[in-house]
């Protein structure tokens, strides 16, 4: 068996790894402090210098209060009483764009728990649908 074959992730979900009920949907200011708790996860799980990364209040302020946010933001969400979000996918578009529509992916990002699952998947195709 090839290594490629052994880290694909469809091939888990065959051999019986739990789904989990979820919903992706556009990120909305009074998500932002649940977000920006992964964001910092995410800081530490791929060990992003703490000069590159943004403070709470600027994340805030230029992706959710700006009236031209610096970026945007899907998340998903478990379908439960009280709704956790486990994951995120932040996106712009460039400010000038001479070739068509494009999309840059800042980062992806679900929690441990929850990887497997479809879960990056539904927030990358969410991500690629907004054309």
């Amino acid at each position: 068996m090839s290594r490629m074959k052994t880290l694909c992730a469809m091939e888990s979900l065959v051999e019986g790894v739990p789904q989990v009920n979820f919903v992706i949907c556009p990120a909305v200011i009074d998500d932002c402090d649940q977000i920006f708790e992964l964001v910092q996860e995410y800081y530490s799980e791929y060990g992003i210098p703490s000069s590159r990364q943004l403070n709470k209040d600027t994340f805030r302020r230029d992706g959710f209060e700006s009236q031209n946010p610096s970026f945007q933001c899907f998340i998903a969400k478990t379908r439960k009483e009280e709704d956790v979000i486990i994951g995120f996918v932040l996106w712009f578009r460039p400010f000038e764009n001479t070739t068509g529509q494009r999309v840059f992916l800042e980062a992806l990002y679900v929690s441990k728990p929850y990887r497997q699952k479809h879960v990056e998947h539904a927030l990358f195709e969410k991500t690629i649908q907004i054309y």
